[in-house]
């Protein structure tokens, strides 16, 4: 990128960059205080910077713990009223969970407003340059906005910098096509990736601001996404029409947007600055080498480090508080993994043991006679991180660190936090101490989930910690360039291979090719194999609902049966033992996905207002 140099020599390159939502106590609230006094509003520095912070404000006001990216996939089954609304299906456009177009469209605005009136403040109170930062980093918030209503949405209005209100009844325009929306919001990207006010990264007390590497970030995940199968000749919305007849999606498949994908994964790695969060191992199997455990719990317990591109600072105990077992105070059952995401983890070898399902109701799954895998018996086996030999269901035997590091199983203590007198033996059967009959907050699945759980978190006496749930991170770039890569056939590209393996590497894991030589230069097989990979990777993190809705496979991920161990087995309580009848696959929950789910509804009080909007497939 180029850069001025009067601008680089002020830079400091080496700035701590990842971006947490809450830095600054004033993006939790602050919005302008009154549109019609502009005068008043941006008169001084700090009522200024004010105004700026409310923009913002729009980014923290959505814990992604509590958003359907996160809970509502097949990874877990979370028993909140709108979640499971959200997945039976009893949804509509005048009542969808998670509706986020008119919030964002006020953020949009509240946006236009700042840029708008910036330049009122007195020159004694803010300077120009500050100005133009603080322009650009608005100017990246409305793009980040934008790139958000189309990830759920699809084609939406633009608006530039005109200042609309979405709660009129006058609203009456039509949606921009989806390759204007992606052109409009990608060369935002751009420009202000290059612009020379906007610091590449952020550091020290901005921290939680827009920079050039965030925005060229979302431009590559924005590519990425244009380029999939959703929104790239996708047959289901071709009859999709504005009023005047025009197309909204893309109605041919154009390979060339893989290329732009790619090359925009690229221009995010060539910055030099991120890296994957490695540890090196001090003692035992992993001494001077890169402990798989130690680096993947670290990435979401380390703040501020170097894979951190865009995140949310969770600081209330939200999820730990869901995390922590009941017969510790907690809440456990928030967040209850599933049998289909336990499938989807490597043995330690690198191979996959269940390679799909016999049924469409996923109740018999497909095993790998090579992957050295077994759903019957047990062995005494040590958990990696509880570090106790136990009598262990075959099927939690010798899997990948990710595994450990990210799913509590029937069999084990919860280990979190690290402390032998802390250390609980959760008993999920049906009269356990943490069964179905202990609480209405039980494991649903026979599983809890470990992965965001900070080790320093105590339930009694409360104590408050500080994690990064990530909204994007390094990993995802490096596999946004391979999945383009595979797409393009581009089988001469040598950092096809090496970013993959990569981020396998970081995960204790065999180079991809070397575990399945059979895949290299076969499109379809790699393809499944980086699905695989990315929804391992990002487990828990938001990734997969997106992700699976772009692949257009959602209706075989996400619908029909759900599945678990069998919770309703009774055990001896206080034995640290289980009874085997609890190790059966069995069916929590049979879930609705039809072809309208893979975008959200326009809410119908939107349409209602705005002859011209058209709503979205099916809905």
């Amino acid at each position: 990128m180029i850069m001025k140099a009067k601008y680089m020599k002020r830079m400091l390159l080496m700035a701590a960059t990842a971006m947490v939502m809450s830095s600054c106590d004033s993006f939790l609230e602050t919005t302008p205080e009154d549109l019609r006094s502009p005068d008043q509003i941006f008169s001084t520095y700090s009522s200024t910077q004010n105004a700026m912070f409310g923009v913002y404000s729009y980014i923290r006001k959505y814990n992604p713990a509590a958003m359907p990216g996160m809970v509502s996939t097949s990874d877990l089954d979370v028993v909140y009223t709108n979640v499971t609304t959200f997945d039976l299906g009893t949804w509509t456009a005048s009542s969808a969970s998670y509706d986020k177009w008119y919030t964002y469209y006020q953020a949009i605005r509240e946006a236009n407003y700042f840029l708008q009136n910036v330049d009122k403040c007195p020159a004694s109170e803010v300077d120009a340059d500050t100005k133009e930062q603080w322009k650009a980093e608005i100017r990246c918030v409305r793009a980040y906005y934008y790139a958000q209503l189309m990830r759920m949405y699809g084609p939406v209005i633009l608006l530039g910098d005109e200042l609309a209100d979405f709660t009129a009844t006058d609203m009456h325009r039509p949606r921009n096509t989806w390759d204007e929306c992606v052109e409009w919001v990608t060369k935002e990207f751009w420009d202000l990736a290059n612009n020379e006010y906007l610091p590449i990264v952020q550091e020290g007390n901005n921290y939680a601001r827009m920079s050039q590497a965030i925005a060229l970030a979302y431009r590559a995940r924005i590519l990425l996404q244009s380029a999939s199968d959703q929104f790239n000749g996708n047959p289901m919305y071709a009859d999709i029409c504005n009023p005047d007849g025009t197309h909204l999606f893309p109605t041919k498949k154009d390979p060339n947007k893989w290329k732009l994908a790619r090359q925009a994964a690229q221009d995010v790695i060539d910055l030099g600055y991120y890296e994957l969060v490695k540890v090196m191992g001090t003692t035992g199997e992993y001494k001077d080498k890169i402990d798989p455990l130690a680096s993947y719990k670290a990435v979401f317990t380390t703040l501020q480090n170097k894979e951190m591109i865009f995140s949310y600072l969770e600081d209330g105990g939200y999820i730990d508080l869901r995390l922590a077992p009941n017969s510790n105070g907690g809440w456990g059952g928030g967040y209850n993994p599933t049998q289909e995401m336990v499938d989807l983890y490597a043995m330690n070898t690198g191979r996959y043991p269940i390679r799909g399902y016999l049924d469409t109701n996923r109740d018999k799954p497909d095993i790998d006679p090579a992957a050295n895998y077994s759903e019957v018996g047990f062995s005494q086996f040590t958990h990696p991180i509880e570090g106790q030999e136990r009598k262990t269901f075959n099927m939690y035997v010798n899997r990948e660190p990710r595994f450990y590091v990210s799913i509590v199983y029937g069999g084990i203590s919860w280990f979190i936090p690290n402390k032998a007198s802390e250390k609980i033996f959760l008993e999920m059967f049906k009269n356990g101490n943490n069964g179905i009959d202990a609480s209405h907050n039980h494991f649903s699945t026979g599983y809890n989930m470990a992965k965001l759980a900070m080790p320093e978190y105590e339930v009694k006496p409360t104590k408050n910690i500080k994690r990064e749930i990530p909204y994007m991170r390094y990993a995802e770039i490096l596999l946004n360039y391979v999945e383009a890569a595979i797409e393009l056939e581009d089988w001469n590209d040598v950092n096809l291979f090496e970013y993959w393996n990569m981020v396998r590497e970081r995960a204790g894991l065999p180079d991809i090719q070397e575990v399945y030589p059979e895949a290299v230069g076969n499109k379809k097989q790699l393809l499944d194999l980086l699905r695989r990979e990315r929804r391992v990777e990002f487990a828990f993190e938001g990734m997969s609902f997106y992700d699976t809705r772009r692949w257009l496979i959602a209706e075989n991920t996400e619908k029909n049966n759900i599945h678990g161990m069998n919770i309703q087995a009774e055990g001896k309580r206080n034995s640290e033992s289980y009874p085997e009848e609890f190790f059966k696959r069995t069916v929590v929950e049979k879930r609705v996905f039809t072809p309208s789910y893979y975008l959200f509804p326009i809410p119908q009080t939107a349409i209602n207002k705005n002859y011209s909007l058209v709503q979205n497939y099916k809905w």
